[in-house]
Order: structure tokens, then C-alpha cells, then sequence
């Protein structure tokens, strides 16, 4: 090729490469100057129901367990008797844990999570140390849970009981808190709880001579149900008994519907003053480095409200209020407090003859139009307590289908008593807690409604 040839062909590259900058620019600033169609589409979006395929495991207490039932064991908790269990909706399963000693054992119901389902169990005893009556809701196994309510002081016996339904072992960390704060870490220690058994300790053992008690549970490998059983005696004569449902989390609200104090009344003035014989005790625990106050009031089923007393809180030590006189018609205690919280109140039975005891404990809320499960047992009346700005209309149903449909009205910051069947299903229209109480002139016992976590359900999935 000549060299006249090069210099041509060199500079026709040249000329091209010039021309494909130039267009290039010139695309730039094109792009940069017009709006070019866009394809504008938003991300699938799936919502599928997470309770397909899962199952609602409740676990029951059994029976009460006694301290001192084995005189030559008398730090051995011994379960003693028989209870009695209500279940509303149909199980598609039922099983029992076993233990180490003694009858009455701990019972499992389970059903697919989509269908309401709750259980509670009741029992009455009387033996030589221990009379009265005692009541709980059987209760989801969790990694992590709240009781309060009892003693380990002089007459007072509390015990622990730790069921695991599940399949693999539980490790279980015990933390114990009393009217001065949590109880040093070296008295409180871990449980082992094998599948499918159930462990009981004793509180007077991890924290003896405390006024007060209430409990932190946590759990490891598998979640487990706690449950608490309370007894007294006065002198060597038993003088009431008491079983505390666990709570799942500290809250700066509480509703305790089915408070009740029958403790005998117009007895006039007594040891504690003007007021109830047996006045009825509010606790709380502030878990946390933070005080504050609750302030408890009771509420009646014409909605009258009327504020008992407040309770100033220490971080991590129980407070209490006594109540001199109960409000008359009062069906539910609710707590606000200005930090999260757990509480109860105790109320009594008493006809001078014999006394009774019993802890009432917060029910979750029922959510709007969501039916839940209420479990009525043999002799107990439901409690509604409605504590928003609205009415709320209850549709009370059995779940075995038997029986007429119910409604009843419960009116805005209201606590009714309402009769409902064993198995009963409940429909409010409007936010709703509820409780059932057995109260008899010797005896009381009662339990909250649990219903599922109404943010439960459903999940927003976006596939790539």
C-alpha cells in the first residue's frame, strides 16, 4: 500500500472517530434535555396467612402442687387432687405432661391456629394444710413471660410450675423480684425441663421470707407454660389457696376484669380500719431503671368509674395498694401507669368460718370482630370489661353450635357480668377484655380470657 493510501485511510478513521464522539455528545445531551418514556411498575406485592399450617398449643397447670403434703419432704411440692378442665372450640389434639411424683397431670390441648381455642382449668381442695379453691387459663408455652402475685413470708408457700410440650429440652432461667428489687442473681438459678414433662419449684426455696413475689421466665431451646400456685394458712390452719396465669409482657395499661371481694359485708370497723374485713391488694412491678406511678381505678357495669388509689413504683421492686373498701358493683380494676408494667390484685371470700383467696390477673384484649374462645368453668360467670368510648355489642355463642346466640351490650368504660355456655365464643364489636370468677361464701377463683395476639396473622411478601 502506498504511502498516499495510509495518509487516506488514516484520516477516514479519523473523520469516523470524530463523528462517533460527536454523536455520542450530542445522544448526551439529547438524554439529558427530553423526558424519554418510562416503564413505571410498582413491586408485586402477596399477603399470605401465617396461621396456615400452624398449630395452638395451651398448656394447663394440673393440679395444685402443696408444700409440706410430704411431712418428711417439707421443701417438696407435691401435686395434690384433681382439676377440672373447660375448652371452648375442639381440639384437633389432646396430651398430658408427666413428672417425677404425683396425680392430676398437667394437660395439653392443640388445634390449627386459624380456629379460636382456649381452655382453663379449676380446682377445690381441702386437706390438712390447704383449703379453697383455685383457678387458671391454660397458657401458650413462650420464650418469655411475667407472673406476679403471692409470697414466701411466714404462712404464704408459692411454687413455680414449668411445662414443656414440646420436643427438644428446655433450659429455664429463673428471676425473682420482691418489694426491694430484683433477688440477688446468686439465689436464683436455671431448670432443666425435659420434653413433654413438667418441673415445679419452689419460690420460698429461690427467695425466701419476701412479701411480695413475682417472676421473670425465660426459656431456651423450647418455649414452656409457667404457671404460679399460691397457698396460706394462718397458724396451723390452711386459709385459702390461689392459681396466677402469666402475663406476656409489661404494658403501661391493665385490665383485670372479675375482681370480687365477698369477704362478709357491713362488719363495721376490724384491724385494718373502716372497710373491708380482708381489703382487696393491688401489686405492680416496673421491670427496668426507670420509676413511675399507676394509678388503679375500678370500674362498675353502668360505667362508673371511681379511682381507688395510685401506686408508686421503684424500677424493678413490687408496690402494692390496699383498697380500703372495694367500690360496691365493681367487676374490674384497670392500672395506667406512666412505664410499662405488670400487676394483679387479690381478692377474698369469708364467712368467719373459712376464707379464701384468689389473684386476678390482666386479660389481653379481644380485638374488634375477631371471635375468641372463653372457657367457662362449672360455676363461673364471664366478665366484660369495655373500658374505650364506645358501646360495644358482644355476640356470646357455643362453639359446640348447641344453644341460642346471645347479645349483650356493654357499655363504654363498663364491666358486666353476662351468663355464657362452658364453651363459649365471644364477637365484640368493639375492643373488649374479659375474665371469668367462680365466687362461692367460702371460696373464689378466677382467670383471664386469652385470646390470640390480634397482630397475628397475615404477612406482606414481595417476590423477586
Amino acid at each position: 500500500m502506498s504511502d498516499h493510501s495510509r495518509l487516506l485511510r488514516g484520516g477516514a478513521r479519523a473523520v469516523t472517530g470524530l463523528l462517533v464522539v460527536a454523536a455520542a455528545g450530542a445522544a448526551v445531551l439529547f438524554a439529558g434535555t427530553v423526558t424519554l418514556p418510562a416503564v413505571d411498575r410498582k413491586p408485586l406485592a402477596m399477603t399470605v396467612d401465617t396461621t396456615q399450617d400452624t398449630t395452638r398449643t395451651l398448656v394447663c397447670a394440673g393440679s395444685f402442687s402443696e408444700l409440706g403434703a410430704d411431712p418428711t419432704r417439707p421443701g417438696v411440692a407435691i401435686p395434690v387432687g384433681d382439676a377440672t378442665t373447660a375448652i371452648s372450640g375442639k381440639p384437633a389434639g389432646t396430651a398430658t405432661l408427666t413428672r417425677s411424683e404425683g396425680g392430676g397431670l398437667p394437660s395439653v390441648v392443640f388445634a390449627p391456629m386459624a380456629k379460636p381455642l382456649a381452655a382453663a382449668q379449676f380446682q377445690a381442695l381441702a386437706t390438712e394444710s390447704a383449703r379453697g379453691a383455685a383457678a387458671s387459663s391454660c397458657a401458650e408455652p413462650l420464650n418469655e413471660q411475667w407472673l406476679l402475685g403471692g409470697a414466701s413470708s411466714l404462712g404464704f408457700s408459692t411454687t413455680l410450675s414449668l411445662g414443656n410440650p414440646g420436643t427438644v429440652p428446655a433450659t429455664v432461667a429463673i428471676t425473682v423480684y420482691d418489694e426491694n428489687g430484683e433477688v440477688d442473681a446468686v439465689q436464683t438459678a436455671g431448670v432443666l425441663v425435659a420434653p413433654g414433662t413438667v418441673q415445679t419449684v419452689s419460690l420460698n426455696g429461690y427467695a425466701p421470707d419476701r412479701d411480695r413475689l413475682a417472676v421473670r421466665v425465660e426459656s431456651t431451646g423450647a418455649p414452656i407454660a409457667a404457671h404460679l400456685g399460691v397457698s396460706q394458712s394462718s397458724g396451723i390452719d390452711p386459709f385459702g389457696l390461689s392459681g396466677v396465669t402469666p402475663q406476656t409482657e409489661p404494658s403501661e395499661s391493665l385490665v383485670i376484669p372479675g375482681i370480687e371481694n365477698a369477704d362478709g359485708a357491713d362488719r363495721g370497723p376490724n384491724d385494718s380500719g373502716e372497710g373491708d374485713a380482708f381489703p382487696v391488694v393491688v401489686r405492680a412491678l416496673a421491670p427496668g431503671d426507670t420509676a413511675g406511678t399507676a394509678t388503679v381505678t375500678a370500674i362498675d357495669k353502668n360505667g362508673k368509674s371511681t379511682e381507688v388509689g395510685s401506686i408508686k413504683l421503684a424500677p424493678n421492686a413490687i408496690g402494692e395498694l390496699n383498697v380500703a373498701t372495694l367500690p360496691a358493683g365493681a367487676n374490674a380494676l384497670v392500672l395506667n401507669a406512666d412505664v410499662p408494667i405488670i400487676g394483679g390484685a387479690v381478692g377474698s371470700a369469708d364467712n368467719t368460718k373459712e376464707h379464701d383467696f384468689e389473684w386476678f390477673e390482666p386479660a389481653p384484649v379481644i380485638a374488634a370482630d375477631a371471635k375468641a374462645a372463653a372457657p367457662v368453668v362449672s360455676g363461673g360467670r364471664l366478665v366484660i370489661a369495655n373500658t374505650g368510648d364506645a358501646d360495644a355489642k358482644v355476640t356470646i355463642e357455643s362453639a359446640s353450635g348447641k344453644g341460642k346466640t346471645q347479645t349483650s351490650k356493654v357499655g363504654a368504660g363498663a364491666a358486666v357480668v353476662v351468663s355464657a355456655p362452658a364453651d363459649a365464643l365471644l364477637t365484640s364489636s368493639e375492643p373488649i377484655h374479659a375474665g371469668v370468677r367462680f365466687v362461692s361464701p367460702t371460696a373464689i377463683a378466677g382467670y383471664p380470657v386469652l385470646a390470640p395476639d390480634p397482630r397475628d396473622g397475615t404477612l406482606t411478601v414481595y417476590p423477586r
